[in-house]
């Protein structure tokens, strides 16, 4: 791995975001990979021509960007990582939130992507994704029958997953994992709990949707899971006692102001946004 000396900056940037951009644009054309390590401190103040402090700043951008991760200890140090859907959606939930999003608007949006990539995986199966597909389903069914909450929603995941990076087409199937993530986030955060019936009909649709794909029934994947899409809706944290709610991904256990809380109980915040 060769990290690459930044070309001569404009006055208004600084040093770390200069270094930090160089190094995000090597990560982003292939040319520093996921695992690859970092040079020494040393070596890479070296390189750059940058003080310690500099360094340590450009990394931390990276690092809160998902591209870096700093390492402790004997054999630690900066390697670079890949941001993850997880990562990325932390952001994407905080953009939707101050800009007043609904969560209507949400289930929505995954009404009109999320069966476009379930027509297309049913028509474009393989062996291979149909394995990973049951076992997604069959992850669910054994977390809903032990009635484990935190599993079925990993088992779920997996499946949502399975559907977005097959379905045909990346663009769409990235933005369908943010909004399943926004959604999940959401649900958790208003403090509603999915009952065991909750699960077990989330189940039945999986185990349907699996037999559609499996038999290449590409229009039936797609209305099937359209209708699993607006059930979702239906049963989540859309509406309240003022209509719909919008999207909230932060827990509020109590309506006691916590330490640093700028606003008062009973005052909404409002929207900072940029035009």
């Amino acid at each position: 791995m060769a990290v690459q000396v930044p070309r001569a900056p404009q006055r208004s940037a600084r040093a770390s975001e200069i270094v930090a951009e160089s190094i995000r644009v090597q990560v982003a054309r292939g040319e520093l990979r996921p695992g690859d390590r970092f040079p020494t401190e040393d070596e890479l103040m070296e390189i750059f021509g940058i003080a310690r402090t500099t360094l340590r700043e450009a990394l931390r951008i990276l690092e809160a960007e998902g591209l870096v991760t700093v390492l402790r200890g004997r054999h630690g140090g900066p390697r670079v990582t890949s941001p993850t859907v997880d990562h990325v959606a932390k952001v994407f939930a905080l953009l939707l939130q101050l800009e007043g999003v609904t969560m209507s608007d949400i289930h929505q949006a995954r009404e009109l992507v999320e069966p476009t990539l379930a027509h297309t995986l049913a028509q474009t199966r393989t062996p291979q994704m149909l394995t990973e597909l049951r076992a997604a389903v069959e992850a669910a069914e054994a977390a809903a029958d032990a009635d484990d909450g935190p599993a079925f929603l990993d088992a779920a995941a997996a499946l949502h997953a399975t559907i977005a990076e097959h379905g045909g087409n990346r663009s769409l199937g990235i933005f369908a994992q943010l909004l399943h993530e926004v959604a999940v986030r959401c649900h958790e955060a208003s403090g509603r709990v999915a009952t065991a019936e909750d699960r077990r009909r989330a189940v039945r649709y999986y185990r349907r949707f699996y037999k559609l794909v499996e038999a290449g029934d590409a229009a039936g994947a797609r209305e099937h899971w359209r209708s699993r899409v607006a059930h979702a809706g239906e049963a989540g944290p859309t509406t309240g006692k003022e209509g719909d709610e919008p999207v909230d991904v932060f827990a509020r256990p109590t309506e006691l102001s916590r330490p640093g809380e700028l606003s008062r109980p009973g005052e909404r915040t409002a929207a900072v946004r940029r035009r």
